[in-house]
């Protein structure tokens, strides 16, 4: 038995090298990645206790942060990229929803532009 604590001893003085994964949003204490049930059902039981609707869980929140960053006109490459899509494509079919009514907005800047234009012509042309 005094062996095993002589062990445990020179084991914590002299730790094994921590994996580097510096991208990790979650990990274990020794830095290896968490499986991704046992972060699910993390955020799940959190979302329990903070009084989240039932059904919330990490696939709510990734998809309703992306929801919310596309209704307030953040770029689709941005949201891509933050969600860890192969491509834009992939961003743009799954929220698509949340940018519906931007067409008004996109045709206000257009006038906005044309007045502009018109209005340089109109000082060249006196």
């Amino acid at each position: 038995m005094r062996s095993g604590k002589s062990a445990q001893f020179r084991l914590a003085r002299f730790p094994r090298p921590r994996p580097v994964f510096p991208n990790l949003i979650f990990a274990n204490p020794d830095g290896t990645p968490l499986r991704p049930n046992s972060v699910s059902g993390a955020v799940s039981r959190i979302c329990k206790q903070v009084g989240l609707p039932k059904g919330a869980s990490l696939h709510v929140l990734r998809h309703s942060h992306a929801s919310q960053l596309a209704e307030r006109g953040v770029d689709l490459p941005t949201i891509s990229e933050r969600m860890g899509h192969s491509s834009v494509r992939t961003t743009a079919d799954i929220y698509a929803h949340a940018m519906r009514g931007r067409d008004e907005a996109a045709a206000r800047v257009w006038d906005a532009i044309q007045e502009s234009d018109h209005a340089g012509r109109s000082k060249s042309v006196n």
